[in-house]
Parts: C-alpha cells; sequence; structure tokens
C-alpha cells in the first residue's frame, strides 16, 4: 500500500489529472468511430442537426450505440445540441471532415488508435528492448499515417507558396524531390498546385511505393518514383529543391539522410525539413502539443528513434554544409527549416 504525506487536496488534484487523461483517451475514440462510421460526415449534412435515432438511421448504424457516440461527443465538445438534436459546427467539420485543410485534425485520430497494436506489444519490448520497422508494424497504422500527414502537407504547400524563393522556382518548372514520399498524396497536390514542376518521389518502403506510384501515374513523365532508403537514395544534382515532410526523424542515419539529399540537390538548391518540433526543454513537454508529440515516441522508440528539435534539425543541415538556413514555426505541432547548397 503506497502511504504520502500528500494532503487531501493534493490527492485529489493528482486523481483530477488522472481523470482529463481518460477522458481524452475516450474522446480520441469517439472521433476515430464517428469518422469512420461517417456519424461526423451526416450531421454535417444536416442542415438543422438530427437526433441520436435520426442519425443511426441515416448512416445505417445501431441506435443505442450511436446515443452512446452522441453523448460522448457531446460531451468532448465535439457536437453542440439542441433540444434532442445534436449539431457539428462549422469549424469543427473543417478540422473533423475536410481532409485538405490545414487544420484537418480526424486523421491523427486513426493514427493513434492504430497504435493499439504497437503499444500492446512495448508490455514485452519495454523488458526485451526488441525493435520493429515499418514493414512490420500494422498496415492499419501506416495508411492512417498517409492521413495524418495531409495537414502538413497542406501548411507546407502553403509555406512553399508565400515565399518568392520557392514559389517563383516552382512556377517556372523546377524539378523537386521528396525523400519519404509515403503513399504520394502531398507530391501530387504540390504537382497539381504547380502544373510546370518535374517531381521525384523516394522511399524505403515498398507498399508506399506502390501506393505513391499510383497516386502519381496521372502525371505521366513528369513524376517517377524511386525505391530507395533516405540514405540510400544516389542520384546526383537531379532536383532544384529538396523536401522531407515529417519523417527524417526516422532516418537510420539522419546525418547521411541529409547529406543524400544535399548530394541530390544542384548547385543553389534548397532543401525543406518539416517536422514535428519536438520541446528541447523538459517544461515544454507539459504543454499540450508537447504532450502528443511525447506519446508520439513511444512508436519512434519502436522504431529506433526519436523525434527532434527544430533547432537540432538546423544543426544537421549546417554539418551537411548548408547555407542560409533558417527556420520558420508554422504551428506548435509543425516546424519548417530550409537551407542552401552553396552555388
Amino acid at each position: 500500500m503506497a502511504t504520502s504525506n500528500a494532503s487531501p487536496d493534493e490527492i485529489k488534484q493528482a486523481g483530477g489529472k488522472l481523470l482529463a487523461h481518460y477522458a481524452g483517451y475516450w474522446a480520441t475514440w469517439t472521433i476515430e468511430v464517428g469518422s469512420r462510421a461517417g456519424l461526423f460526415a451526416a450531421l454535417h449534412a444536416a442542415a438543422d442537426g438530427l437526433t441520436a435515432n435520426e442519425l443511426a438511421s441515416r448512416t445505417g448504424t445501431d441506435p443505442l450505440y450511436v446515443d452512446v457516440w452522441c453523448r460522448n461527443a457531446y460531451g468532448a465538445e465535439l457536437l453542440e445540441r439542441e433540444g434532442e438534436r445534436y449539431r457539428l459546427s462549422p469549424a469543427m467539420a473543417v478540422v473533423l471532415l475536410d481532409r485538405d485543410s490545414p487544420a484537418f485534425g480526424a486523421g491523427s485520430a486513426q493514427g493513434f488508435v492504430a497504435l493499439r497494436d504497437v503499444m500492446v506489444g512495448l508490455r514485452e519490448r519495454i523488458r526485451t528492448g526488441e525493435r520493429i520497422w515499418w514493414d512490420t508494424a500494422p498496415r492499419e497504422f501506416v495508411d492512417a499515417v498517409a492521413e495524418t500527414s495531409r495537414p502538413f502537407y497542406a501548411r507546407l504547400l502553403a509555406f512553399l507558396g508565400s515565399r518568392p524563393e520557392f514559389r517563383e522556382r516552382l512556377e517556372q518548372g523546377a524539378t523537386v524531390l521528396e525523400v519519404g514520399i509515403g503513399y504520394g498524396a502531398g507530391l501530387a497536390r504540390l504537382a497539381e498546385r504547380f502544373p510546370k514542376a518535374r517531381v521525384i518521389g523516394t522511399d524505403g518502403d515498398a507498399y508506399s511505393v506502390e501506393q505513391a506510384r499510383r497516386a502519381l501515374a496521372t502525371l505521366g513523365d513528369r513524376a517517377r518514383v524511386v525505391h530507395a532508403t533516405f540514405e540510400d537514395f544516389a542520384e546526383r544534382e537531379v532536383a532544384d529543391i529538396a523536401f522531407i515532410n515529417i519523417s527524417l526523424h526516422e532516418a537510420r542515419d539522419i546525418a547521411r539522410a541529409v547529406a543524400s539529399m544535399r548530394g541530390a540537390l544542384r548547385p543553389g538548391g534548397a532543401i525543406v525539413v518539416s517536422d514535428f518540433p519536438y520541446p528541447e526543454e523538459l517544461a515544454g513537454l507539459r504543454t499540450v502539443p508537447g504532450r502528443v508529440m511525447s506519446g508520439i515516441q513511444y512508436f519512434e522508440a519502436s522504431i529506433d528513434d526519436q523525434l527532434l528539435s527544430a533547432r537540432r534539425y538546423a544543426e544537421l543541415l549546417e554539418q551537411a554544409g548548408f547555407v542560409d538556413i533558417e527556420t520558420a514555426e508554422i504551428t506548435p505541432m509543425h516546424a519548417v527549416v530550409t537551407g542552401r547548397r552553396a552555388a
């Protein structure tokens, strides 16, 4: 039995913190189930809102489960309620349903829920030290990562479009290399926005390469996808801009991966690292973004890496010989670090 000199008020506060964490767990599942079952979409389509029974009828779901879901979603402040009718606010509709919005957040819930098998495995791996890799990660999680990355791509494209040094190159037909292409959706969006640009994607995961080739197939000879790890992409001076989106921290040898990107750039070419800005100080972990990134570290540790701070990415670029290095905070969960290969 635990003994403590803590006062009753301190114990009450400690218990309250646990309850808040547990509430977040159930809210995450509520988002995931509502997204997958089409409940949010049905509410968004109903201008006057829906009762729980009407929502179940429209979505072909069970009324009891949907009633429980509605109450959870209301308690989590995902839904509004007037009388017996539930509604989805316009702002929440963007965050939960607009997959092309920089604010889209429902994909993260899918990712966190899909990590359940990884976390169950951690019970044993925390003792054995065993690691896994993407080819053994749950396929549901790999699919969910593609959804999670969508707002990062949207924000990154907005960033590139707002900076003349990038926008002008892209509009004039630059060749763009994405390292860690995933399923190819981000590079496809870039090619659509800048129709003169040519694109190259590389990834070490064979399944992702297959999906990316399908995503870019309509671009014809404007696009090609190479099956190669971050470190092993060996083509030299083929790109004007090279970028990597929420993936550099996963390189087996980050310094070598950055050097590979530098080699792929033509003289004067630009590198763009888009990633989570992990807090440099422990105090930063007690913010909401810090807590989310700390949770992500469980999976990163499972594949033998960890998220890095924006300052560390800047140091890696400098060590690789890049110049004119700059860091921009896009959101508390998203930083962009840029540099240029000397001409």
